[in-house]
């Protein structure tokens, strides 16, 4: 059935870019734009329309595709059915000439298909398993498939709630119909494709000769954080490719002056604002690149498409992006979320903070993904950012809620991998040649419209720079909302080409290659040769690809404690009802998709424990000895504690609770104490007793004491049963 509804997609975004592509001349990339926003556009407006009414599921959302395509088809027989084609026999053999004057382009082509190759490899056949997709991205996807609805739910995870929902959104459609999170990564390949087309089509408006475009696509292909994004659910690179079609069709416009072009660019954009917040940061860098570009064409009159495109952009935002902000609202009372979250994620520390998070943003362009070479240099670097934190009477840790401990990277961890060393080789230099070239041409008398443009994309990527200092508190996994503006900002790595063969284009071929070949096979936690070891090693592929889900230490070894739960589940009959307590590190998505088995499977807040009807339940399992929670039930001063604080700020009760929760604030970490002023509540750590449960009818069966040196695969699990259920 999925097959259907994507071919019911494919087919109604044929209509679309057949009546709207742009004219001939320019139909090469900008049309294949339109095709790609108009599926993600039409995926995420059915699902919205449908969760208004609670009405989320297979024949509805095939009804909803199929009610498009006869609309879009209906205008494209009112059109004249015109034919849309993609130019790829044109490019390709421009793009072959251009790789036979290089011979050094041509080496790298080869890289880059192998790169791209292990890439699909991987989405085909591997089972998403990172941390934040099962705490996360796949799980709100499972509890919406459950509901019927994208409305909020009982979770202990605000990330659940509060994050933009659009990628999440395509998640379900693949869980509705195949029940299994296969080729999910795909979304955020298609990301990286529409990334490339867009600073393809871009560097083609400015003029600039096919080698050049070529060495750019490559050199940013050959970045550590792309190549770990575009085989991940990671959503970076997904709306790096969002935003540059924006760009994209935006330029095109004031080419073509057609308006659908400004129409679909702020689609683009609000799908992006949609996806993940740091679109929303990059808006006003973007913005200004695009003011620079229409004062350029129109000058005087260049107040008309920019304000047409916010016109667009704000309605599009409403239809197709603000969904889930509205429902923050209902429930928090704040478009962005609750007050923990903002609490956490939020900018603190003054104008010396966001002085403080642009050089730390600066130096994580300082990577070393998968090179050694850190070990040499690393502590150098590191003095540096130090000595300018000095220098201008900085704490170190000012701003900052989650640190790197100044620690250069050199691991090929996902999370905290940066550009690699194309990034300060390449990239950064790139940005300041971009910033400074126009200025030197200037004195020497020179205008070029070429370099102009290019420095606007250096520009853009300060500015963005600057609004993310200043947006949020620094955290080290931040490195992925650089790694978007990097690529928003790719261009610029256009003037790095070199047309003669010497010694510093061998060395970037070098470290290009080694990332194609080496690095991309060899992703901590998906080495390409563990990969084939374990599909070889088993009968079927679901059994290969559970093996890799649960896998607890490095070469797929262990067992994750959610996965031990999982199979206690499946030993029970099909129908059991089961009720689990989880704290915020609880894979809960792999015992989620167990209601797709038959089995009923409610995750519950550990405070709202007494308002739950325990009764209906066979089982409840407590998931930690400690359950902790983000999702506050109250704001900070409406909470009540039971606990009393000590000269040293412990907490203690006066007498034996079987149920209790202490509360965390933010400033400190330490435990609330209402007593002290300008505190934020941020996390919840609740206490059950084996009494409490057994005054509710449950016996304890057993209990599980998962160690680990990992804190997120440590839990002690206890078992509880409703004798009166089962007997």
């Amino acid at each position: 059935m999925f097959f259907v509804s994507l071919i019911l997609i494919l087919i109604s975004s044929y209509f679309v870019v057949s009546v709207f592509s742009p004219v001939e001349k320019n139909k090469k990339t900008a049309g294949f734009l339109i095709f790609l926003i108009s599926i993600f556009a039409q995926v995420v407006l059915s699902f919205e329309i449908l969760s208004l009414f609670q009405a989320i599921n297979r024949i509805n959302i095939l009804i909803m595709h199929a009610i498009f395509c006869v609309i879009s088809g209906f205008f494209w027989f009112k059109k004249g059915m015109p034919f849309y084609k993609l130019a790829v026999k044109e490019t390709a053999s421009r793009i072959l000439k251009a790789l036979k004057k290089d011979k050094i382009l041509m080496i790298m082509a080869f890289g880059l298909l192998f790169m791209l190759v292990i890439t699909i490899f991987l989405n085909v056949f591997l089972p998403v398993s990172s941390y934040d997709a099962l705490t996360y991205h796949l799980n709100r996807a499972a509890f919406w498939m459950s509901q019927g609805s994208l409305n909020h739910f009982d979770i202990v995870d605000d990330r659940n709630l509060v994050m933009p929902i659009n990628s999440e959104i395509l998640y379900l459609w693949v869980l509705l119909f195949v029940k299994k999170d296969i080729g999910l990564n795909f979304f955020s390949f298609f990301g990286y494709i529409a990334s490339v087309l867009s600073i393809y089509n871009i560097l083609g408006i400015f003029g600039f000769c096919e080698r050049k475009k070529i060495w750019t696509i490559f050199m940013l292909s050959a970045f550590a954080s792309v190549i770990a994004e575009i085989s991940s659910v990671e959503t970076d690179i997904l709306i790096a490719g969002l935003v540059l079609s924006s760009i994209t069709l935006f330029l095109t416009f004031l080419r073509e002056k057609s308006l659908s072009l400004i129409f679909f660019s702020a689609l683009a954009y609000a799908l992006a604002m949609g996806t993940k917040s740091p679109a929303i940061i990059a808006l006003p860098g973007v913005f200004l690149l695009m003011s620079f570009f229409a004062y350029r064409a129109e000058k005087r009159n260049c107040l008309k498409p920019l304000g047409i495109f916010l016109g667009f952009l704000f309605a599009n935002f409403v239809i197709f992006s603000s969904y889930n902000y509205v429902l923050n609202f209902i429930q928090f009372q704040d478009f962005l979320g609750s007050e923990s979250a903002k609490a956490i994620h939020g900018f603190r520390g003054g104008l010396k903070a966001l002085v403080a998070n642009y050089i730390r943003y600066i130096f994580m362009l300082f990577d070393f993904s998968g090179f050694r070479y850190s070990e040499y240099v690393g502590e150098y670097i590191t003095n540096a950012k130090l000595a300018l934190f000095g220098l201008l009477h900085i704490p170190p840790e000012l701003g900052v809620e989650m640190t790197d401990d100044n620690v250069i990277n050199n691991r090929l961890l996902d999370v905290k991998m940066g550009t690699g060393l194309l990034g300060f080789l390449l990239f950064f230099p790139g940005v300041v040649i971009s910033v400074i070239l126009p200025f030197i041409n200037k004195l020497r008398g020179k205008i070029s419209d070429k370099i102009n443009s290019i420095s606007a994309f250096g520009w853009m990527f300060l500015i963005n720079i600057f609004c993310l200092s200043f947006s949020i508190a620094f955290m080290v996994f931040s490195i992925r909302f650089v790694t978007f503006l990097v690529v928003i900002s790719a261009p610029v790595l256009v003037l790095t080409y070199m047309k003669k063969t010497n010694l510093i284009k061998l060395l970037l071929l070098f470290f290009a290659m080694s990332y194609f070949l080496i690095i991309s096979t060899n992703l901590s936690s998906r080495p390409v040769f563990n990969v084939v070891r374990v599909i070889l090693q088993h009968k079927t592929f679901d059994q290969a690809r559970e093996k890799i889900r649960c896998s607890l230490l490095v070469g797929f070894e262990g067992k994750m404690p959610f996965c031990y739960l999982r199979d206690i589940v499946r030993s029970t009959p099909k129908g059991t009802s089961w009720g689990i307590l989880p704290s915020m590190n609880s894979r809960l998505y792999v015992i989620k998709m167990l209601e797709t088995e038959g089995y009923k499977v409610d995750a519950l807040i550990p405070e709202k424990i007494n308002e739950y009807n325990l009764s209906k339940y066979d089982y409840l399992v407590t998931t930690d000895a400690v359950l902790t929670s983000s999702v506050l039930l109250k704001k900070t001063k409406d909470t009540k504690i039971k606990y009393k604080i000590n000269e040293k700020g412990d907490a203690y009760f006066e007498k034996q609770y079987p149920f209790t929760c202490v509360y965390a604030d933010h400033n400190s970490h330490n435990i609330y104490n209402p007593d002290k002023k300008n505190q934020v509540i941020v996390t919840s750590s609740c206490y059950f007793t084996k009494d409490f449960f057994k005054e509710k009818g449950f016996d304890f069966v057993k209990s599980f004491n998962f160690h680990s040196n990992i804190m997120e695969n440590s839990n002690f699990m206890t078992l509880y049963e409703n004798k009166s259920r089962n007997k």
